[in-house]
């Protein structure tokens, strides 16, 4: 492409490399959006991330940046929502493949909280997995899927990403609750809380590609508490 005729730095993909600062090895030109790799925050290294969001406030940086502002990227975690028919499916940071790919351990934790205080009308389930580091408990990343209310969880968890937190913390978050919006322990909240029980010893999770070795098992009960379709 022309930016590789320009004598424009390219990574091995085709991306285009940019500094801290969004300028590339040409110190006449910047560049953003979806041709670039950017940082990432989570794990380090670079990663290229094609997203609305970040494009566009890379934009703004690299104007002021052409003006000297000095303004620094601090990368991208790629926090994303997507609509399919009824259903909100939204996710932010790291996801299980690109933790094994980078070699990183990782504990992952599924619940299943309700959208809102489940006596209130319309109250529906939001399936929430969470990736955190399992030494230090800070995160690495969420996915939810549900029919309401989703955005709202992941946007708090991205929040809590870009924050640096632990599940800890994510356990002490002080979140808007009245019946009709959430609950006095939000889904958030949970995920926090049980990450606090599997580093206190106090339970063991089960992920679900364990359970066909574990229902073979002649030791292992294996109930389901699924709910009726």
């Amino acid at each position: 492409g022309f930016a590789a005729t320009a004598g424009i730095t390219l990574n091995p993909r085709g991306a285009i490399v940019v500094d801290d600062y969004l300028k590339t090895n040409d110190e006449s030109i910047w560049a953003v959006g979806d041709a670039v790799e950017v940082k990432n925050p989570i794990v380090g290294g670079n990663w290229m991330v094609p997203l609305a969001g970040p494009a566009n406030r890379q934009g703004r940086m690299a104007a002021d940046n052409i003006y000297g502002m000095g303004r620094k990227y601090k990368g991208t975690i790629g926090t994303s929502v997507l609509r399919c028919c009824e259903l909100t499916a939204a996710c932010t940071g790291m996801n299980e493949k690109g933790l094994k790919a980078a070699g990183i351990k990782y504990q992952a934790i599924y619940i299943h909280p309700r959208s809102h205080a489940s006596y209130y009308p319309g109250s529906s389930p939001i399936n929430l997995k969470v990736v955190y580091d399992p030494a230090t408990g800070k995160l690495f990343g969420a996915q939810a899927v549900g029919l309401d209310k989703v955005e709202k969880r992941i946007d708090v968890l991205a929040t809590a990403l870009m924050a640096g937190m632990t599940m800890d913390d994510l356990a002490q978050l002080e979140l808007c609750y009245a019946p009709p919006f959430g609950g006095a322990k939000d889904g958030v909240n949970f995920a926090g809380m049980v990450g606090q029980n599997i580093a206190d010893g106090l339970v063991k999770t089960v992920s679900w590609d364990q359970l066909p070795s574990l229902a073979s098992d002649k030791s292992v009960v294996v109930i389901d508490v699924r709910s009726a379709a």
